[in-house]
């Protein structure tokens, strides 16, 4: 089996090298981001991968699993990711499927397991995060 075209995709945002990311694009390709946000051609994605990059002083992906029929690839992987604030995510569980054509990836599609646990709920008692940040209770 060749290895998958998400997987070198990995590869490139691993390095850091988002227009190597960017290329392996095709024109009017379709990206879902696994916090929802969706972009369509090269200039949606690149604007996406620009605002991912801003948060980001390196990411590391270990690919734990890749399957592919005709056209569609999957692959299972783990994420670490650490922050400007030198924050460090991680590992956390992600997966990814891609459609690929002669152009490219045309649909790639992330998704991330970023949820507490359900019996994790909070009162606000206790402060809250708002973006990266920890506001205090009043």
């Amino acid at each position: 089996m060749t290895r998958s075209p998400i997987a070198d995709w990995l590869a490139d945002v691993g390095r850091l090298d988002f227009e190597a990311a960017l290329a392996a694009f095709a024109p009017h390709a379709r990206l879902l981001s696994p916090d929802g946000r969706r972009a369509q051609g090269t200039a949606a994605i690149r604007e996406r991968m620009r605002e991912f990059a801003a948060e980001l002083r390196a990411v590391s992906y270990e690919v734990t699993a890749e399957w592919h029929q005709k056209d569609t690839w999957i692959v299972e992987a783990e994420a670490t990711y650490e922050l400007r604030d030198y924050a460090e995510i991680g590992p956390v569980p992600c997966a990814m499927v891609a459609r690929v054509g002669s152009a490219g990836i045309a649909d790639l599609r992330i998704y991330g397991v970023h949820d507490q646990l359900i019996a994790e709920h909070h009162t606000g008692e206790e402060g809250m995060w708002v973006g990266r940040r920890w506001v205090p209770p009043l």
